[in-house]
C-alpha cells in the first residue's frame, strides 16, 4: 500500500488547505486512485501509467453501473478523469506515486514519493490511508535562508514552505548592521567547492577578526530581531547558508534549537521547492525521532487504558477526540460501519469499492482533532494487533 518517502523530482505539496479537503469533503460517490508512477524510463515513452488510470476507470465505470448511475451521470464524473488519461504532457512529470481524488466539483491529483498499489474507491468521503506518510503536516520547522546581502525566514512542514514577513523586524543585508560597504575591507570569501570546506579568509589577521565581529554584530541583530518571531511558535529551525555563515550564527544566536548542521547550498541558484525538499531530507531523522518516541509511549502505556490496539476502542476514543497518536498497522485494513451514538462497530468481511474503511475513519478523525498518525514499526507490533492502535491523550 505505501512506502517510506523518499525525495523525488517531480512531487506535489499536500497543503493544510488541501488536507482540509480531503478530510472534510462529503459529497456522493468521491473517488479516491491511487497508482505507481515513473517519473523517467521506458515506462513513460510507453504511457503505461496513464493505460494503468484507464485500468482503474474502466472499473470504476463498471461500479458505477452496478450502483445504478446513469450513463450520462458517469460520463458527467468520469469525463475530467479520462481527459486526464488523454493528457500526455501531464504524465511526463510524474513521481513514484499519483494519487487522484474527484468530487462531483472537482479532481485534485498530488505526485508524490510513495509507490502506491493500483486501487480505488468509492464512498460519500476520501479515502486517504495511502497517504499517511505525507500528513504529518505539524513536523513543523523554521529555516533561515543566511545571506550577507539577503535575509530570509521560513516556516516549513511536509505541506510546504511559506515565507515570514521580517520587513521591519531584521536588517535585510550586513551594509543596514555596519554602515558602510564591507565589500570593501579586503575580506573575501570562497567560492565553489572551497566554500563547502568551510571558512576562507583574506587579508590581514586584524582586518580578518574585524570582518568577523562585523558579520557577527550583524548576526546579532537579525537573531534579535527573529526572537519574537520564534519564541511565540518555537519549532526546530534549519539554516540554509554556506557552512562559515552557519557556523558563525550558531555562535551568536540564543535560540536553542537551531539545528547543528546547516542546508550548504549557493542561495542564489536554488528555487524556494528545492530549498523545501532539502530540508525535509535534513530534518527527516528528527521527524521519525518524533514517531519513534511515540511507539516507545504507546508500549509503555499499552494495558494501562492509556492506549489500545482494539479497533473498536480506538475508534471510540477519536470520536471523543481522545487520539494522541495513531498508528497504522503496515498493508493493513479494516472495512465495516461505526456508529457513533452506540458506539456500534460491524465489520464487512466482503469489501467492494464502496465499502467504507474503518481505519480511513480512524485517520481521518485524529487528524480533524489535532493528533499525529503515523505507519507503526513492522517489528513489534502487539500480539493480536489490529489495523489501528492509539496512544490516547488521557
Amino acid at each position: 500500500m505505501m512506502t517510506t518517502p523518499n525525495t523525488t523530482t517531480n512531487r506535489d505539496r499536500i497543503s493544510r488547505k488541501d488536507l482540509r479537503y480531503l478530510t472534510e469533503t462529503r459529497e456522493t460517490h468521491c473517488i479516491s486512485i491511487y497508482l505507481p508512477t515513473h517519473a523517467t524510463g521506458e515506462e513513460v515513452l510507453q504511457g503505461l501509467d496513464a493505460q494503468a488510470l484507464d485500468v482503474e476507470l474502466r472499473k470504476i465505470r463498471k461500479a458505477l453501473e452496478r450502483a445504478g448511475l446513469s450513463t450520462k451521470e458517469i460520463d458527467s464524473r468520469l469525463s475530467p478523469l479520462e481527459a486526464l488519461q488523454r493528457d500526455g504532457a501531464f504524465w511526463r512529470e510524474q513521481s513514484e506515486g499519483l494519487a487522484i481524488f474527484a468530487s462531483p466539483s472537482q479532481v485534485k491529483t498530488f505526485r508524490l514519493p510513495l509507490a502506491f498499489t493500483p486501487s480505488h474507491r468509492i464512498s460519500d468521503s476520501f479515502y486517504i490511508v495511502p497517504l499517511v506518510p505525507e500528513l504529518n503536516g505539524e513536523d513543523e520547522f523554521y529555516l533561515l535562508s543566511l545571506e550577507l546581502e539577503r535575509i530570509r525566514l521560513f516556516r516549513g512542514s511536509r505541506m510546504g514552505l511559506a515565507e515570514v514577513d521580517l520587513k521591519g523586524k531584521v536588517p535585510q543585508q550586513m551594509e543596514d548592521r555596519v554602515g558602510y560597504d564591507y565589500e570593501q575591507k579586503g575580506l573575501q570569501f570562497r567560492s565553489g567547492h572551497q566554500a563547502h570546506e568551510g571558512a576562507g579568509y583574506h587579508g590581514h589577521a586584524e582586518a580578518d577578526r574585524d570582518r568577523k565581529n562585523e558579520i557577527e554584530r550583524y548576526f546579532r541583530s537579525v537573531d534579535k530581531g527573529l526572537r519574537p518571531i520564534l519564541d511565540a511558535d518555537p519549532a526546530p529551525m534549519l539554516l540554509a547558508s554556506q557552512e562559515y555563515l552557519a557556523s558563525l550564527y550558531r555562535e551568536v544566536t540564543s535560540f536553542d534549537q537551531v539545528m547543528e548542521e546547516p542546508v550548504i547550498t549557493n542561495l542564489s541558484e536554488v528555487s524556494d521547492s528545492e530549498l523545501w525538499e532539502r530540508a525535509l531530507a535534513a530534518l527527516e531523522p528528527v521527524f521519525e525521532q518524533e514517531g519513534k518516541e511515540k511507539w516507545a509511549r504507546f508500549e509503555e502505556f499499552l494495558g494501562t487504558g492509556r492506549a489500545s490496539a482494539q479497533m473498536d476502542r480506538v475508534l471510540r476514543a477519536a470520536v471523543e477526540g481522545k487520539v494522541d497518536t495513531l498508528f497504522i498497522a503496515p498493508e493493513a485494513e479494516a472495512w465495516g460501519t461505526y456508529e457513533e451514538e452506540t458506539a456500534t462497530l460491524t465489520r464487512e468481511e466482503h469489501p467492494d469499492a464502496f465499502s467504507p474503511s474503518l481505519l480511513n475513519k480512524a485517520v481521518v478523525l485524529t487528524l480533524n482533532q489535532g493528533g499525529r498518525v503515523y505507519v507503526a514499526p513492522e517489528a513489534g507490533l502487539p500480539k493480536g494487533a489490529g489495523a489501528a492502535m492509539a496512544l490516547f491523550r488521557y
